[in-house]
């Protein structure tokens, strides 16, 4: 088997990264279990990574990109009306966070232990704002507030679904509701 290119080297680093977290919690991750854990030098993860916090901060960024590529490729396909747009943003978020289960919550918690860290997170944040104001443009125009709140709702409610407090369909219908009203009243 030959070399792995980088981005090949980077896809494997961050799911050895996240086996880690599912077998042993965030804790248990730091640049030396994570090149034993996948068979490389400590010098390759480093060259990835630099430091646990940039380790983490990818993995969390690589969760959104998951989760926009979802929504845009649906959207793509289904999203002619105000509703299937709605419909497409919140099913994708809300499978998104569910799928990503306890080691993404892992992950949000040790980014928002650090000023540096919770940049990201509102970063993230930002990034899902923009994503569904320019998926919901067609029908509405929201202001940062009102879209800030959608979001809010869209994730109090994913969050909810993955932790089994509701199941995932009562989410989506519930943050579809609410996506739909909002744009409709901006």
């Amino acid at each position: 088997m030959g070399r792995l290119s980088r981005a090949d080297r980077r896809r494997q680093l961050l799911d050895s990264a996240m086996e880690i977290i599912r077998a042993e919690g965030t804790n248990a991750l730091t640049l030396v279990t994570l090149a034993e854990k996948a068979g490389v030098t400590r010098p390759v993860v480093y060259d990835h990574f630099g430091t646990r916090e940039g380790l983490l901060v990818e993995l969390y960024r690589d969760y959104d990109q998951r989760i926009v590529a979802a929504m845009r490729q649906a959207l793509g396909q289904r999203a002619r009306s105000l509703g299937a747009v709605a419909s497409v943003l919140t099913t994708a978020y809300v499978d998104g966070v569910v799928d990503a289960g306890e080691e993404c919550e892992e992950v949000f918690a040790a980014l928002a232990g650090s000023p540096e860290t919770r940049k990201v997170l509102r970063e993230s944040r930002d990034f899902y704002i923009a994503e569904f104001a320019a998926a919901l443009e067609p029908f509405a125009r929201l202001d940062l507030p009102a879209l800030t709140g959608m979001l809010s709702a869209v994730d109090g409610l994913a969050r909810a679904a993955a932790d089994q407090r509701i199941t995932r369909a009562d989410a989506i219908a519930t943050a579809s509701l609410i996506v739909k009203r909002l744009a409709a009243a901006g």
